[in-house]
């Protein structure tokens, strides 16, 4: 299982989908995690930290990835590469962007809001 964290692109968004700590219970659990340069400067994470812990920290971080981390909802072509049925995980607004949440389905990709999440 390829689990990709994205870098966000909203201005002013500060947050990240996954810390190191994250990450290294993916990989001990048998994923393996890539990492967009940049994605943690925000909160002060170098990615050198993703390093660290076992992270590949690429600018293809989205290749093959079945799943897609993101803080918020990434804007569909920055799925591109993403695997047939990929899950986004982010936060979606599914009623204010249903224009983005329709192109994720028609793309094949699951979406799940996190917003909705207990």
């Amino acid at each position: 299982m390829r689990i990709a964290v994205l870098k966000e692109t909203a201005s002013g968004e500060s947050r990240v989908a996954a810390t190191p700590e994250t990450v290294k219970k993916f990989i001990a659990l048998g994923a393996t995690v890539a990492v967009q340069p940049g994605a943690g400067e925000g909160a002060s994470i170098a990615d050198a930290d993703y390093a660290a812990v076992g992270a590949d920290v690429t600018t293809d971080a989205v290749k093959g990835a079945q799943i897609v981390l993101g803080v918020q909802g990434p804007y569909p072509k920055a799925l591109s590469g993403a695997a047939d049925g990929a899950w986004i995980v982010a936060g979606l607004d599914p009623f204010g962007q249903r224009a983005r949440v329709d192109e994720y389905a028609k793309a094949g990709f699951e979406a799940l809001a996190m917003e909705f999440m207990p």
